[in-house]
């Protein structure tokens, strides 16, 4: 009697050990991914917050705003408002190290700073931003200085 006992917990046991590592086996993959493979970083960093969405955006002369899920603003653009927001939202530029805004710096002149307010955040951000002739130096959201090049009226348009 005792040995049919230990022969069932045994059997018990083997078959506890064979769930478990079947469940291991099977979230394996899901653990590689998460803790050992890093994910690619995007060489070129996103001038906007791509965790929030944009709720406006204030420059001097002009809003963007969006109400009642639609974007309005006082532009008088020919193109909707609902692009130009697109546009800002895909702006991604080459970071600058410290010694290559250090060599422009002589050359920014005229700091310009648009305000972008997000959902569920508080406080805009701010980016302050200087206009070169063959680019543009942005401060993006995680204070890094990045050139992008643009045409004006590709994000400001007239």
């Amino acid at each position: 009697m005792l040995r049919k006992i230990q022969k069932r917990r045994r059997w018990n046991n083997i078959l506890i050990l064979s769930i478990i590592a079947f469940m291991v086996i099977l979230n394996a993959p899901t653990w590689i991914k998460t803790y050992l493979v890093d994910e690619p970083m995007d060489p070129y960093p996103s001038l906007l917050r791509t965790d929030h969405a944009v709720k406006a955006i204030y420059f001097s002369g002009w809003d963007l705003e969006k109400q009642n899920g639609d974007w309005q603003s006082n532009l008088k653009a020919t193109i909707p408002a609902q692009a130009i927001i697109e546009r800002w939202q895909a702006l991604k530029g080459t970071e600058l190290s410290q010694d290559q805004y250090e060599q422009l710096k002589p050359r920014l002149s005229a700091p310009e700073s648009i305000e972008i307010w997000y959902q569920d955040l508080e406080e805009p951000q701010r980016i302050t931003f200087y206009r070169l002739d063959n680019f543009w130096v942005f401060s993006n959201w995680q204070g890094k200085w990045i050139a992008i090049s643009v045409d004006d009226n590709y994000i400001m348009p007239k």
